[in-house]
């Protein structure tokens, strides 16, 4: 094929599969854009907008451009004055001196592939990627879930709800656990009518009247001290038992000893015929739980104990003392 000399020379390359191409040798007409950047793709489709077989040739490529995933096309421009220049240029025209241009529309390929599954990739190849683990010690703060716990052959199920901890989940059971037996109907969260509180734990029993009254009452985690009192006064028969994990007895116990020598300063306490325990248990609640069979096996010489007794409160002391000495 001849080319006229002294014109410039745009050669579209199209590769496909099995490293065959085609060329496209189209000389350009307009004067006008000798000058142009020799990589400009769009003059490439101004200079033959005029010619309709190029043109038809020209889209045709660029269909199969489009519909193919598996080509680029090459662009090259430069000036045949010199026949063996031309061909030595085109044969050894390199990767840097060629401008590839890419087709950006989604292909069937990249449909595939969800953004997800790219991100979980990324992970993997970056060496985050991490198995969900399913040990209790491991269960996220704000996972929500039912847990089946069995003790002495019974079994309850437990909800842990969002932004709950598992270990005030999982002290609930302790306490129900340490105590079924000695309170036959024990319940965990059961709600009693009670305007203000919501028992974590609670035990009732009934008259022979029909009257229901309150023999346990368990508490899991934080209480405040107001909240203790008014438990005792509401009831006062009870078996009252606040159990913490990861902190000693006299920390949370001490306080509210001296609320009540505050609170009850003057004051006839012979109303309380209850039992008031405090319990702490060890930081790793999920060590006395089997993760296999969600079995509870904890006892009570496991956790250390104390027991409040009024008798013992500051100021039922002073006035004892007034009293031996007058």
């Amino acid at each position: 094929m001849h080319y006229p000399s002294n014109e410039p020379v745009i050669v579209l390359k199209y590769f496909a599969y099995h490293n065959k191409y085609w060329s496209l040798y189209l000389p350009q007409t307009m004067k006008a854009k000798t000058n142009a950047y020799p990589y400009n793709y769009g003059k490439l489709i101004g200079s033959i907008g005029c010619s309709f077989p190029l043109r038809t040739m020209v889209l045709l490529l660029l269909s199969l451009l489009i519909f193919d995933n598996t080509c680029f096309v090459v662009v090259e421009s430069f000036l045949n004055n010199n026949d063996s220049c031309r061909h030595n240029k085109r044969d050894t025209l390199t990767a840097p001196f060629a401008t590839i241009f890419h087709s950006t529309i989604p292909t069937t390929s990249t449909r595939r592939t969800s953004l997800f599954q790219e991100r979980r990739q990324a992970r993997r190849w970056n060496g985050n990627y991490k198995h969900a683990s399913k040990k209790l010690s491991d269960m996220p703060k704000s996972k929500k879930i039912m847990l089946n716990l069995t003790a002495n052959g019974v079994t309850k199920t437990l909800l842990k709800k969002r932004m709950e901890t598992l270990q005030h989940v999982l002290t609930k059971a302790m306490i129900w656990k340490l105590f079924m037996d000695d309170y036959p109907n024990l319940e965990i969260e059961l709600d009693i009518g009670d305007p203000d509180y919501l028992p974590d734990v609670v035990g009732t029993t009934t008259s022979t009247s029909n009257h229901t009254e309150i023999s346990f009452w368990g508490e899991s985690g934080r209480m405040k001290v107001h909240k203790a009192l008014d438990l005792m006064r509401r009831y006062p028969r009870a078996h009252i038992v606040h159990c913490r994990w990861g902190i000693d007895v006299e920390s949370y116990m001490g306080p509210f000893v001296e609320y009540l020598e505050t609170e009850l300063y003057g004051e006839d306490t012979s109303w309380w015929k209850g039992k008031f325990s405090f319990a702490s248990l060890p930081l790793e609640v999920w060590e006395f739980i089997d993760e296999d069979t969600m079995t509870i096996f904890i006892e009570r010489s496991d956790l250390k104990w104390e027991e409040l007794d009024l008798s013992r409160l500051v100021f039922n002391r002073t006035t004892t003392a007034c009293e031996d000495q007058s």
